[in-house]
């Protein structure tokens, strides 16, 4: 495993998840190289390129079980290449021959680069199962609280009110969003190569494009346009669309975060039994999973400049920016892996606590009506230029006079000229943004669950295997 964190068995489980870190083990590479290795074999055997009889070797010789990893490695670092080490290592595994084919009409660039697919396909498969299982937990959670009146924040402050189903609708439609365009990639990024350094094919030689291919159908992938050595934006685009789900993410940690502080105490994060939150002070809970996936959006924002960079590729052939791509793929995909698993968790045995936000309403001066007052002046004839101009005023006056805004509302003589009491009591009520909020809820619902179908058991799915 790469980095400390991800290869530390005390750290690793917190910055990702073992499921998402099997994808990118030793053990699996050596499978996946392998299997490219023999699809090279069946795709040049399949248009005479090679006897048939030196496929059939390769198919039954090439497969893990055959390797010693410890071995495997030593002939690797004495190559300076794996791949050179590993067509090395192979060869005393043949009999008949075979050996000889191993690696015939391939560049190294097209097994690593298509290894390296492969993995990221297994990788968005288990990304794609985990945007499921947080999108139904975030589904259910703002359909539940949709008419759960929560007050609006502008630049921190209280702006207006809302609720907490809306506010949770929020993430819900971008991380609608955010799934179809991570599944409209797909296409585009799992594609293979079979092309050569310059891709020309010249290795391959005549009927080269059957050969790509039946090379790539015999993976499962897609045959690219061009050969994508020196295209490396379809791994960019795909990793950028990672950073916008772990920004997402991040958002909803921050406020999940706020809402955890002692003054407002909106939210809590459940502990299971014999968990601690600190070794100071032994009664604390802390809001520790929040800070976690706040963490985890940075790093993983931090490490797309890389993928930026592989795009200038110099040349037909550039393993200086590869390089980066062998750190970035597994690093995003195992740490974006780790986020989502906080995120689905804290929002399934978090608690939110629905009757410290109605007391918090009792907090706001008045501020959080004004503008809903300033509209209703304006409909009653006053003007909203007007109306703005006075609220204004009596924002100073309450602050000159260390008095209530809101108590002013309902003892200055201008406003009572087009508002009755009754008429400022309606407007200066914390259900009053409540339809609105739940008429744009109801339609962020029915849009994910139209783009993302119930099943039998009610739990939203997109057709990936959980």
């Amino acid at each position: 495993m790469s980095g400390e964190v991800l290869g530390s068995m005390f750290n690793q489980n917190g910055y990702s998840t073992a499921r998402m870190r099997a994808v990118w083990s030793d053990e699996n590479r050596l499978k996946i190289v392998c299997k490219v290795e023999t699809a090279v074999a069946y795709a040049m055997s399949k248009n005479k390129k090679m006897p048939l009889s030196a496929y059939e070797e390769i198919k039954e010789k090439i497969v893990p079980e055959n390797y010693d990893m410890t071995k495997l490695r030593l002939s690797a670092a004495r190559a300076g290449h794996f791949l050179a080490g590993f067509v090395s290592y192979s060869q005393q595994l043949f009999e008949d021959g075979g050996g000889q084919y191993l690696h015939y009409g391939a560049a190294s660039e097209d097994v690593e680069d298509t290894c390296y697919v492969l993995q990221l396909k297994q990788a968005d498969k288990i990304i794609m199962d985990y945007l499921v299982k947080f999108g139904s937990v975030l589904y259910d959670l703002a359909d539940k609280y949709k008419k759960t009146i929560n007050v609006a924040m502008a630049h921190r402050t209280y702006s207006s009110p809302s609720t907490l189903g809306f506010k949770l609708g929020i993430i819900l439609n971008e991380l609608d969003y955010l799934m179809r365009r991570l599944d409209s990639l797909s296409d585009f990024t799992f594609a293979g190569s079979l092309t050569g350094v310059e891709g020309l094919s010249t290795m391959v030689g005549d009927n080269y494009d059957q050969v790509e291919t039946d090379f790539c159908d015999y993976l499962d992938l897609q045959v690219p346009e061009m050969y994508w050595h020196t295209q490396r934006e379809r791994f960019t685009e795909y990793c950028h669309v990672l950073t916008m789900i772990a920004q997402m993410l991040g958002k909803l940690g921050k406020n999940l975060l706020t809402m955890s502080q002692t003054q407002v105490g909106e939210f809590q994060e459940a502990y299971a039994p014999g968990r601690q939150g600190s070794t100071v002070i032994p009664t604390v809970r802390e809001p520790y999973m929040c800070e976690a996936i706040v963490n985890l959006s940075t790093i993983i924002r931090n490490e797309m400049p890389l993928m930026y960079d592989t795009m200038q590729v110099s040349g037909e052939k550039d393993t200086a920016v590869w390089r980066d791509i062998y750190v970035v793929l597994p690093e995003m995909t195992m740490y974006l892996s780790g986020q989502l698993n906080y995120a689905t968790t804290i929002l399934k045995t978090g608690k939110f606590d629905t009757k410290r936000m109605a007391e918090n309403f009792i907090l706001g001066d008045g501020t959080m009506y004004s503008g809903a007052l300033m509209m209703a002046l304006a409909k009653k004839g006053m003007g909203r230029q007007d109306a703005h101009e006075l609220l204004v005023r009596l924002r100073v006056k309450a602050d000159e006079e260390n008095k209530l805004l809101k108590d002013l509302f309902y003892s200055d003589d201008t406003i009572a000229k087009y508002l009755s009491r009754q008429d400022l009591d309606k407007v200066m009520s914390p259900e009053a943004g409540v339809p609105h909020a739940l008429e744009k809820t109801n339609k962020i619902l029915g849009l994910y669950r139209k783009r993302h179908p119930l099943n039998k058991k009610g739990v939203i799915n997109n057709g990936t295997n959980s």
